[in-house]
């Protein structure tokens, strides 16, 4: 314990300061590995979360005290990896996560006790709002959304009444596009689940501020947008026939096409009236007869008789009449054939089209792989040309066009996209486990080596040479350099070396290549007094003369040094 302290003093206060600072360190950096060792593995639980959605999970988690972790943007949330199923059971018990807002779920939260009117219709709408929005969040290319409704209320004695509205934001995943169609569903769904809400009144718009559909829409703007979206169907349409047709050929993947149609979207009405003259009917017939007689009288002379009643006045003297006129009228009315027609012209008119087709060579392969391109023959040019204006249903009268051109393609290399699951096709927590236990290996064999070891040796050291003040505990010379041999240790010597103790024959016989001079310096038989000098890193006290002698005799004799040397390693090991 002694011999440890004066270790300690001689190291002196900078270097006892350092190795406090790196043994601390050393101990702090093996406490974060057996953590990060001993924790248990974490797995994604929920990502893409809304604040609301986080706050709400993280503190459920926390109620259940099941362990997680918050991505530092606050949208992810990782539990250990066989508590996943479990988590997601429980929160989902719990309605959570909500996508950000709460539908009827806030009745449940809500007592109906001492809740007037007002509460409960703001409330009814909050609900509102939020089943729609979790229902448009739904929908594969949305990410997120909120609903906001306007849902008048009709006041006492009040003759007007003004129509509902709503406006829809949506949050699109990354690459997603809402087209015509996905856009009038979602405007037909909240006109639907609200009352009195029609589809015009619904605006969306998305995360850009970019109108998608407006809530004043007419017809006519509606009528636009469904002209807009039948000719780019038309178009996606004609391109795979196209390229499916030339693909059947040429291969799939070495043909692309691209059609741009104009179509005659106006609609049209035409009625016609065709009368056949050879097609008469006699429909009605009238006929009226008309007869009347007339007599002159005899005389024209008033008397009585004239005046008496029953007197015949109209016949003269024979009874005959004078006169006698009849009419006879005949009306006949025929009716005609008639034909109406009305004709009404169907939109969508294909009015002009224009398509280009781009296919690629054939390549041949020599014996070393190598691939080479060669372009189409003309007569394979003008056959696809032939086989794609048939398809395509082309006019000239029209002036459609139709350009195919045979070009080499650019090899394109696609890479497979990573998920950030794997890394050199390993398991990505699997590699940072096995680095996690690697580094310890590494800082606990560095540890050993550069730390521990040259500790222990010094303390060995020490005890060893801490009685004889240069000399050992035993009172031997590790070094060999004392006078007459005395202290020498024959363990440290070379094999040829272990009579050399006292009489220095065995060093004569092991150097009998050397000088004079130099055995007998070897040899212990140097009587000069000279001064003690302390050597750092020597233990005990030699004399600066002796380590002169020992340079120049290992100057001129290498070899002989190199073999005394190699003895001592020998013999220590």
């Amino acid at each position: 314990m002694n011999n440890f302290l004066e270790t300690l003093k001689k190291l002196g206060p900078a270097r006892l300061g350092i190795m406090g600072v790196v043994i601390f360190g050393l101990l702090l950096f093996f406490i974060y590995i057996s953590m990060q060792v001993s924790s248990p593995q974490m797995k994604m639980l929920y990502k893409d979360l809304a604040t609301e959605d986080s706050s709400s999970v993280s503190a459920k988690l926390e109620e259940l005290k099941i362990p997680y972790e918050v991505s530092p943007d606050g949208t992810s949330i990782a539990v250990p990896e066989k508590q996943v199923g479990k988590a997601r059971m429980l929160l989902a018990q719990n309605g959570l996560p909500n996508g950000g807002s709460l539908g009827y779920e806030l009745f449940d939260k809500q007592s109906g006790f001492g809740t007037t009117s007002f509460v409960q219709n703001i409330t009814q709408v909050r609900a509102l709002e939020g089943e729609l929005a979790k229902t448009i969040s739904a929908l594969d290319p949305v990410k997120s959304a909120r609903v906001h409704l306007v849902l008048p209320q009709r006041e006492l004695f009040s003759r007007e009444t003004h129509a509902a509205s709503a406006s829809v934001f949506i949050r699109l995943k990354g690459g997603k596009q809402l087209d015509a169609g996905q856009l009038q569903g979602i405007q037909s769904m909240v006109s639907s689940g609200v009352p009195d809400l029609k589809a015009k009144s619904v605006s969306i718009v998305d995360s850009e501020g970019n109108l998608l559909a407006g809530g004043t829409d007419d017809d006519v703007t509606m009528a636009s947008n469904k002209a807009e979206e039948a000719r780019r169907k038309y178009e996606q349409h004609m391109t795979r026939v196209i390229e499916d047709l030339v693909g059947r050929t040429v291969g799939y993947g070495k043909v692309h096409a691209n059609v741009t149609a104009d179509l005659d979207f106006d609609q049209q009405s035409e009625n016609q009236e065709i009368y056949d003259p050879q097609g008469q009917v006699v429909r009605s017939t009238q006929t009226t007869e008309d007869k009347s007689q007339e007599t002159d009288p005899a005389s024209n002379s008033v008397s009585v008789q004239n005046n008496l009643p029953g007197a015949n006045g109209s016949t003269n003297g024979s009874g005959e009449p004078t006169s006698t006129a009849a009419k006879t009228e005949e009306t006949t009315n025929y009716e005609i054939s008639k034909t109406i027609r009305s004709t009404v012209k169907q939109t969508g008119g294909v009015k002009k089209i224009s398509a280009s087709v781009l296919i690629d060579g054939t390549y041949t392969t020599d014996k070393d792989g190598k691939k080479t391109y060669q372009p189409r023959t003309d007569a394979e040019i003008k056959n696809l040309t032939a086989l794609v204006s048939t398809a395509i249903g082309l006019d000239q009268k029209r002036g459609d066009k139709l350009e195919l051109i045979n070009m080499q393609f650019a090899d394109i290399e696609t890479t497979p996209e990573d998920d950030g699951t794997k890394l050199l096709g390993f398991e990505r927590s699997d590699l940072l486990d096995a680095a996690e236990v690697l580094t310890v290996a590494i800082m606990i064999v560095l540890v050993v080596l550069l730390v521990l070891q040259p500790m222990v040796g010094r303390l060995l050291s020490q005890e060893t040479g801490g009685d004889g003040a240069g000399t050992g505990g035993d009172g031997m010379d590790p070094m060999g350099l004392l006078p007459n041999g005395v202290g020498q240790n024959p363990a440290l010597m070379a094999p040829g070396m272990a009579g050399m103790g006292g009489s220095g024959g065995g060093m004569q016989g092991a150097m009998g290549s050397m000088d004079g001079d130099a055995s007998e310096f070897m040899l212990g038989n140097n009587g000069d007094n000279d001064s003690m000098i302390d050597v750092q890193k020597v233990e005990g006290r030699v004399k600066a003369s002796s380590l002169k002698k020992v340079e120049d005799i290992i100057t001129a004799y290498p070899e002989e040094a190199v073999s005394v040397i190699r003895g001592w390693m020998t013999q220590e090991t």
